[in-house]
This record gives structure tokens, sequence and C-alpha cells, in this order.
């Protein structure tokens, strides 16, 4: 095994760990977006998203739109995240082959 193949290797195995730490974060974050909506001239907001292929709204009270929408947004550069670290394991793979990192890797996806 070259120092290269190793080094790639490390990477595959972190990319996979980050993976993890990413995906686990985001099963604690809300997804969806918050809607504000205007009736009988108040303004409130919702969190819609949907569940099972229905479109879900909850209420939000106005005190925790900020932190949900940090929240969300936090999701979504975690989603951003996790798509990066699968394009750069698909090239470790490329360069190294599965073969090998199936036979060297001691994490698995």
């Amino acid at each position: 095994m070259s120092i290269i193949d190793e080094v790639l290797l490390e990477e595959y195995e972190r990319s996979i760990r980050i993976s993890r730490a990413l995906e686990n974060e985001n099963r604690n974050l809300p997804k969806g977006s918050i809607q504000k909506k205007r009736i009988n001239n108040n303004e409130y907001y919702y969190l819609m998203f949907r569940d099972q292929g229905k479109v879900i709204s909850q209420y939000v009270a106005e005190t925790d739109v900020d932190k949900l929408a940090r929240q969300i947004a936090l999701r979504k550069e975690n989603q951003k995240l996790l798509k990066e670290q699968e394009q750069s394991r698909k090239k470790i793979v490329k360069a190294l082959g599965r073969e090998y990192i199936d036979e060297h890797s001691t994490e698995r996806i």
C-alpha cells in the first residue's frame, strides 16, 4: 500500500465519520420552511414540511421564529456539506477502486 493510497483511505474514512455526525445532527433539526400568513390583519407563522407525501403546517410562536429559522438554515447547510462529502468519497472510490476500499477500510457507510 503506497502512502498516497493510505492518505486517500484515511480521507475516505474521515469523510464517513463527518457524514455520520452531520446526519445525527440533522435528525434533531427541523425540516421545511417558515411561512408567514396574514389572517384578520394579524401575522401568524407556520412551519411547512412534508410528511409521507402530505404537506404539514405547524403553528410557530413569533418568539420562536428566529431560532427555528437558524435551525432550518443549519440543516440546509448540513445537507450541502453531506453532498460535498459524498462527492469526495466518489472521487476517492474512483481513484482507489471499490475493492481496495472494501478490503482496507475499517469504516462502512
